[in-house]
């Protein structure tokens, strides 16, 4: 075995497998690819644990989230680094909505035995820039051998001030629901990409769709903006969709929402996608997911917040598409009449 690994990585560095090179080459790969940490992490990648000082006066915000190779991604769709870089982004969106600054994070691989290290390389990429834009410190994971899938797992934690963080709970009848940005983008690209089975060329106006759907942007900046002038009642990031997203929040409550269809800000690529297809853009829209972009909840008055809120987002766009009732049912508002707002995503 030791002939055939030196065979390989000699004459073929580009297929070595991780297999090939051992959990302990593996590791200090890793390990040799991640930037110093900062001087709060006291202790960093290579113990049984990090140590970290904790920011004086902050509450640590924790949030986790998996990609299974089969369930959220398939391989053939984008390249590693797309990967690495949505691992790590759905997780600065749960921070985002919390506003919550990123610190620090943990990465878990589970990984199959004939992944190419070449690939493993470009997923640390996509994950480590992303950090670096976010000052991220990356300090520890986990590896384990899987069976048949790839699985990537990351656990980010942030820091807020006891008195700005956001939570689902504030939610009160008479709030607007502000969404920045669009939605619709990466339900349309994840359909593109299953039809076409590659990205299409990037002057094209679904490559923006498809973007949308392998590199999500956290919406960090702004939802730290919002939080520190404690402005909303309630914040949710899109993971799910929009509709999910609206359900959550009105749910333990008991209460209920009314969605005005005419002002859902669906990407334009998206509209034209789905309406090509004979599906109506806008339960397309609601129910795709995976936009992460952020809802809001604010007090129907003062006014003078709504358009706050707008000055805090910026560059990115924010739309009011509804109103929280104090009676419970979600209904979805149109020129022909009122329907039922139709559901998110569920993985069950």
């Amino acid at each position: 075995m030791s002939e055939r690994r030196d065979l390989v990585s000699e004459h073929h560095p580009a297929l070595l497998k991780v297999a090939e090179l051992g959990e302990h080459g593996v590791l200090e790969r890793i390990r040799a690819r991640v930037p110093p940490a900062p001087p709060w992490v006291t202790v960093g990648i290579g113990d049984d644990a990090a140590v970290v000082e904790p920011m004086r006066g902050r509450l640590d915000v924790v949030t986790t989230d998996a990609m299974v190779e089969g369930v959220h991604f398939d391989r053939a769709f984008g390249t590693p680094a797309d990967l690495g870089h949505k691992a790590l982004a759905i997780n600065l969106s749960d921070l985002a909505a919390m506003g919550a600054e990123p610190r620090i994070g943990v990465l878990s691989l589970v990984l199959p035995p004939d992944l190419l290290i070449v690939d493993l390389d470009q997923l640390l990429d996509g994950l480590l820039v992303l950090a670096a834009q976010h000052r991220l410190a990356l300090v520890g994971g986990n590896l384990a051998r899987s069976p048949g899938p790839l699985c990537i797992n990351v656990t980010a934690i942030g820091s807020a001030r006891r008195r700005t963080v956001l939570t689902r709970n504030g939610v009160q009848p008479k709030d607007g629901l502000y969404v920045t940005g669009s939605i619709g983008g990466a339900a349309a690209g994840l359909e593109w990409l299953k039809a076409h089975s590659q990205a299409p060329d990037t002057n094209t106006e679904m490559a923006a769709c498809v973007t949308r759907f392998l590199r999500p942007q956290p919406r960090v900046r702004a939802g730290l903006r919002v939080a520190r002038n404690r402005i909303a009642t309630a914040a949710m990031d899109l993971s799910d969709g929009l509709a999910d997203a609206v359900t959550q929040l009105t749910r333990p409550p008991g209460l209920g929402a009314v969605i005005e269809a005419d002002t859902i800000p669906v990407q334009d690529a998206a509209r034209r996608w789905f309406a090509a297809r004979g599906h109506d853009p806008i339960v397309a829209a609601l129910s795709g997911g995976e936009d992460y972009e952020l809802l809001f909840t604010l007090p129907e008055r003062p006014r003078s917040r709504a358009r706050l809120l707008a000055q805090l987002v910026k560059p990115l766009s924010v739309t009011r598409i509804g109103t929280i009732t104090a009676a419970p049912g979600l209904v979805l508002r149109r020129t022909t009449g009122d329907e039922p707002l139709p559901p998110g995503f569920s993985h069950f």
